[in-house]
């Protein structure tokens, strides 16, 4: 009786071992797109898993580390060179869990040639409209915020008095002010 006992244990556990061998692979992240600035830089994502994996870039420009972990949480950083073109840029950094893949999508500003400043006193401001050719734009709204430019995009701000924005392009050809109202000073910069 008691070998019996001892045989069906063993056979359990064989039989548990054998059911988590089989268990599905799985990646999640807290985070599926990263940006970086066009001066690059360095962001941490958080990676479970539930057997090991290893950790590829897609391009020579991007980097991540550690290269590949044992199942469980981790956090794997990824980084971007400088990017001195006037375009945005595109990769990816992959996962692999066994047979399965899954991308975190990476991508970079370009570098910025042009620099428009408005310093302004309205307690809501609409940026100006840009025309250009694969026009690209990171917005510093003055008090702290950051954003990536749009076209209309409109910011309310908490605190009275003058403001100061700085909006820093690439590929565009001109800018339109839909009202000057408020609008106390404009520097064209490279304009």
């Amino acid at each position: 009786m008691k070998q019996i006992r001892i045989l069906i244990l063993s056979l359990a556990a064989v039989l548990g071992m054998m059911a988590c061998e089989r268990e599905d692979p799985s990646v999640d992240f807290d985070n599926t797109k990263v940006e970086f600035p066009s001066q690059g830089g360095a962001k941490s994502v958080s990676v479970t898993t539930n057997y090991s994996w290893t950790a590829t870039a897609s391009d020579p420009w991007l980097s991540v580390s550690p290269a590949s972990g044992d199942k469980g949480s981790a956090s794997i950083t990824v980084s971007a060179q400088a990017n001195d073109r006037s375009t945005s840029r595109k990769g990816s950094v992959t996962i692999t869990c066994r047979d399965l893949t899954r991308s975190i999508t990476v991508t970079q500003l370009p570098s910025f040639d042009q620099v428009l400043v408005i310093k302004h006193t309205l307690g809501d401001f609409v940026l100006p409209s840009f025309t250009g050719s694969s026009m690209a734009g990171q917005v510093n709204w003055g008090d702290g915020a950051e954003e990536t430019y749009s076209s209309g995009l409109k910011h309310s701000y908490t605190t009275a008095g003058s403001h100061t924005v700085e909006i820093k392009t690439a590929g565009a050809f001109s800018f339109k002010l839909e009202s000057v109202a408020g609008v106390t000073e404009l520097d064209f910069g490279n304009f």
